[in-house]
């Protein structure tokens, strides 16, 4: 939810919740200008970045170590995965430090990005920003039970993903993409050769039915097809804009839907069930459909006009709204990447 416009000063105490009062555009963007004023007025340079900070800071940090030892102070991967890319091993001192409170049990961790990547190589420090967007970032979608740890040995391992990689790397079409992101997809959910997502998925399905004494957990199979491809899309575009070649790339060819000025995932244009099975699974909850009672909900699709209740709109388990707009644009309502 979006937090109302706060016209506020800066000696007034701020009386509701932080993330509230962030979440709403021009709160944050005149706070930034307020704290970008009274840094300047004590002599502190600030910069402005007009889309991806990170990309900002990266780029500062690596022209002011060409001159001096420089160190970049912050939490989110992001920095240092593209401090990697971009930095220079023959450059002054840099560093990267978390900004936690250091405490007596626990250091302050600091990378020595010039000794990092050079341990590293170059070919992993080029592909290492696939490898952590394939696998979740800020704007990516995470795989379910996939960790970075396991996409960075089989990029050392397997030579299917590594080749998939770099097709992200160099300039390529979103066919090339499209294709190139199911096999590596594949080789992160321990495909065959040669074997597609829903025949993987299909499989895994029968797999876990056959050895499991439970409900099979549909987030805990592959990815369908059609949920892939608009995350390899999201993939490749964060990739480009991180190596600096993204400025000409719209956004809405890459698997985002503009919605009243916002930027939405378009996870899939395929429906999340086949018709017979929407019809057989419907909840009777009298309100909200917030919990796992709500049959719906467990089984991961969005509440229907056959619940006998909510009729699949004005609970939280509806994306009427959302579905509405993407029916006038492809077709088919939207189901979340698995």
């Amino acid at each position: 939810l979006v937090g109302p416009k706060v016209n506020f000063v800066g000696s007034m105490p701020l009386k509701t919740k932080k993330e509230h009062f962030l979440s709403n555009c021009e709160n944050k963007q005149r706070f930034i200008d307020m704290l970008s004023s009274k840094l300047q007025e004590h002599g502190v340079k600030t910069l402005h970045a007009e889309s991806d900070a990170d990309i900002l800071i990266v780029q500062t940090a690596v022209d002011s170590a060409a001159n001096s030892a420089t160190t970049v102070v912050g939490e989110d991967t992001d920095l240092l995965v593209l401090l990697c890319l971009h930095a220079d091993v023959k450059s002054q001192p840099l560093f990267f430090k978390s900004e936690k409170k250091q405490t007596a049990k626990k250091n302050h961790k600091v990378w020595h990005i010039n000794r990092l990547k050079s341990v590293m190589g170059p070919e992993l420090c080029l592909l290492l920003p696939f490898v952590h967007a394939v696998s979740g970032s800020d704007t990516t979608s995470r795989l379910y039970g996939v960790g970075k740890g396991a996409a960075l040995r089989k990029l050392r391992s397997d030579s299917a993903f590594k080749e998939a990689a770099y097709v992200f790397i160099r300039q390529s079409s979103l066919e090339e993409i499209v294709a190139a992101g199911e096999k590596a997809l594949c080789c992160l959910y321990g495909g065959r050769p040669n074997e597609g997502l829903d025949v993987l998925r299909y499989r895994r399905f029968c797999e876990k039915v056959a050895t499991s004494n439970t409900t099979v957990q549909v987030q805990s199979l592959p990815p369908t097809s059609a949920a892939a491809r608009y995350h390899s899309a999201r993939v490749y575009l964060q990739v480009q804009q991180w190596m600096g070649r993204g400025k000409n790339l719209n956004p809405e060819d890459w698997g985002w839907l503009r919605i009243q000025d916002r930027l939405h995932a378009r996870t899939t244009d395929q429906p999340p069930a086949p018709d017979n099975l929407l019809k057989v699974i419907r909840c009777t909850c009298k309100q909200g459909c917030d919990s796992r009672r709500c049959s719906c909900r467990k089984f991961g699709i969005p509440c229907s006009f056959a619940c006998s209740e909510c009729r699949g709109v004005n609970c939280t388990n509806s994306s009427t709204n959302l579905s509405d707009v993407l029916l006038n644009v492809e077709g088919d309502p939207l189901n979340e990447l698995d």
